[in-house]
């Protein structure tokens, strides 16, 4: 939501209360270094207007440009913002001075008013969140996250039923794989075919949490007075989302985490992530009460990032395909060598399959699912590169500049899994897309190996047995669909059209006799 005329009326009208702040805030030594480069500004707002609201991270990439640095500097009514637009910057600060970047921004709308403050994701750097950190490593580390295949297949092979019956509805069966994914594993919950309660509550959520995370949308963020004017206030209007949103939060916090442990009294309950760790953490604390709290919003945390990204992803990947579809020809070549039309992939088939697994990280490339990382604050003065770096200044990685540095990836804005390999092997030497598309240090997303194994084998299943192909006009072309995407924390594309059809009889039997055994 853009800065409306009236937002910056209210901040006019506060701004009185906080100039004394605002300067104290923004002074430092005329002997200090100086603050990286940037925009100017304009007094006491800064650069308030200069924030863009919608593919920020082409104007931050521009910037770099523009300014010859890759550490940028903005100011937003007092608050320091720094964006890094390269890797080395990120993982200089988020690595290799991860005590200092741990720490997030306080948000005053996402935390206060609509409720999000929960999320591991947005928990300050403290023990709440080496607790959460550690109930997340349990469940979603390397070799933990092994144990989650099981489901991740049967949820890939309805997949394919789905899409074969309804193929229009393919972004509908995504986000409906996601969900049963996510929600048997964290709480051993199997949600319905169609309109399932779980996973409209997370799609109303997650639009809050991306709307309160887009930088500068909300003035109350950098003037948390203003979350006291009330609802009918002029330029209030972000009160009346937020008295909209929070019920959806809550409810997401808390619904599926009653039904399990209702479940577990009356012992009628799924094995999961939930159960495991209700039985281990919580009955083992010698705060009960506290870890229950633990545990409820780790689990939380699994179900908003589960039902989200791994959605945002596989859309890019079948945009990808109608784009490119000699990909497509390359990854069956791969597939029908090792298969024989009697079964479908399995994991156990990954070694066989690495075009398959370049087309993952292509896709985590190509349009990165979170194209701005979650913002870090700084909780001391740092220098960096020569330049100042002041005690709560909000850092942002741009993970889409990264992706597409063309010092690490030729032509970077094309879908290319081949840039993966070299004489038909893999190479190591090409940067790997997962350094900057789960985010950075220790606030890395800890569901990344099971977010790409959920990928990896709906890709592998879905080429196997689709031909994925544009839409054709009436004059008898192919109708290509525009590389658009919604702005957001999350990065979807937008709606388009193809089709999807059967690659044979045979692989529709397939994939009816299959899931008829395994029920």
């Amino acid at each position: 939501m853009a800065v409306t005329l009236l937002d910056t009326l209210v901040c006019a009208t506060s701004a009185v209360l906080f100039i004394g702040i605002y300067f104290r805030r923004s002074a430092k030594s005329v002997a200090s270094p100086p603050y990286p480069p940037g925009p100017p500004g304009l007094p006491l707002l800064g650069n308030a207007f200069d924030i863009p609201h919608h593919s920020a991270w082409l104007d931050y990439k521009q910037w770099s440009r523009t300014y010859s640095s890759d550490v940028i500097h903005l100011s937003i009514v007092g608050t320091n913002v720094i964006v890094l637009n390269s890797l080395k910057s990120a993982i200089d600060l988020f690595d290799r001075r991860s005590t200092l970047y741990n720490d997030r921004p306080y948000m005053t709308m996402l935390n206060d008013l609509i409720g999000w403050g929960w999320a591991m994701s947005f928990v300050p750097y403290g023990d709440r969140w080496r607790d959460m950190r550690r109930a997340s490593h349990q469940q979603l580390s390397i070799d933990a996250s092994k144990a989650h295949r099981d489901t991740q297949q049967k949820s890939a092979r309805e997949l394919l039923r789905r899409l074969l019956h309804n193929p229009e509805g393919f972004m509908e069966h995504l986000r409906h794989m996601a969900g049963r994914t996510i929600m048997r594993t964290a709480y051993g919950i199997d949600i319905l075919p169609n309109e399932d309660p779980y996973i409209e509550i997370a799609e109303k959520s997650l639009q809050a949490l991306s709307a309160a995370t887009n930088a500068g949308a909300y003035l109350v963020d950098n003037i948390p007075f203003l979350k006291h004017i009330p609802e009918w206030f002029p330029g209030a209007h972000f009160q009346t989302e937020a008295r909209i949103w929070r019920p959806t939060v809550f409810e997401m916090l808390h619904k599926p985490f009653n039904y399990v442990k209702s479940g577990m009294v009356e012992g009628q309950v799924h094995q999961s992530a939930a159960t495991f760790l209700l039985d281990g953490m919580v009955k083992n604390s010698r705060d009960p009460e506290y870890m229950e709290s633990v545990v409820r919003d780790t689990l939380g945390s699994m179900y908003a990032g589960g039902a989200d990204t791994t959605v945002s992803a596989l859309g890019s990947f079948f945009l990808a395909m109608i784009l490119y579809p000699e990909i497509q020809k390359k990854a069956r070549q791969e597939l029908d060598s090792l298969l024989s039309c009697d079964r479908l992939p399995e994991f156990s088939d990954r070694g066989s399959l690495p075009y398959i697994d370049a087309i993952v990280n292509e896709s985590l490339r190509w349009h990165p699912v979170v194209p701005l990382d979650i913002p870090h604050r700084l909780t001391a003065d740092d220098i960096y590169e020569g330049y100042f770096m002041p005690a709560g200044s909000v850092i942002v990685a741009n993970s889409w500049a990264i992706l597409h540095d063309e010092e690490a990836y030729s032509e970077p804005y094309k879908f290319d899994p081949d840039r993966y390999f070299k004489d038909g092997v893999w190479d190591p030497s090409v940067r790997d897309p997962s350094v900057a598309a789960f985010g950075f240090g220790r606030r890395i997303c800890p569901g990344r190996f099971m977010a790409k194994d959920s990928m990896w084998i709906a890709i592998a299943s879905i080429l196997y047995c689709f031909e994925i192909a544009p839409t054709v006009g009436e004059d008898g072309k192919a109708i290509l669909p525009k590389e658009e995407y919604a702005a957001g924390l999350v990065s979807y594309p937008l709606p388009f059209k193809c089709i999807i059809k059967p690659r044979s009889n045979s692989h529709t039997t397939l994939i009816s006799d299959t899931l008829h055994e395994e029920q």
